[in-house]
């Protein structure tokens, strides 16, 4: 596998229900970038708008790259060309890309996808922690009859059980 000396950007499409692909996408959100790189869940509507066919490519099974220029990489050449996007990683993305070590890759990420939800359920639930913490946060609605709790701590408590 071997990289272009100028990349604009590429197109991730990742299943936007997995945990796993969603921290993944946050992780490289926040990594300093070589090149532009977009996410796009292969559920959503724009999926279809911005790659006409991608569901012929099956994206549920793995995440799929297209680069500017047309190419398409599956599984792990996807989660390489994903960290030769960040600036910091570029080095290790080449060293996966070399054939002893992107066989090894290959195998791992078609171990992580066909496991990835049962992983996400065990390793990457920080969204419903996340979704708590707000609810708790959330000031309580307006009473109204006998429809809500009494005052603050009441109401916490009721939507937290």
């Amino acid at each position: 596998m071997k990289f272009p000396i100028h990349q604009k950007k590429i197109e991730v499409f990742y299943d936007g229900r997995c945990g796993m692909c969603c921290s993944f996408h946050e992780w490289i959100n926040r990594q300093k970038r070589a090149f532009e790189i977009d996410f796009i869940p292969y559920q959503a509507a724009e999926a279809e708008d911005v790659f006409p066919g991608i569901n012929t490519l099956d994206p549920a099974r793995e995440m799929i790259v297209r680069t500017d220029d047309g190419g398409i990489f599956r599984g792990a050449e996807a989660w390489v060309w994903c960290l030769y996007s960040c600036a910091n990683y570029r080095g290790l993305a080449h060293r996966l890309a070399k054939p002893m070590l992107l066989g090894v890759a290959i195998r791992m990420c078609r171990l992580l996808a066909a496991n990835r939800h049962g992983l996400s359920k065990v390793f990457f639930r920080r969204k419903d922690r996340e979704v708590r913490e707000t609810l708790h946060n959330m000031a309580p609605p307006d009473c109204d009859g006998d429809y809500c709790a009494a005052d603050k701590d009441e109401w916490r408590a009721e939507l937290m059980h």
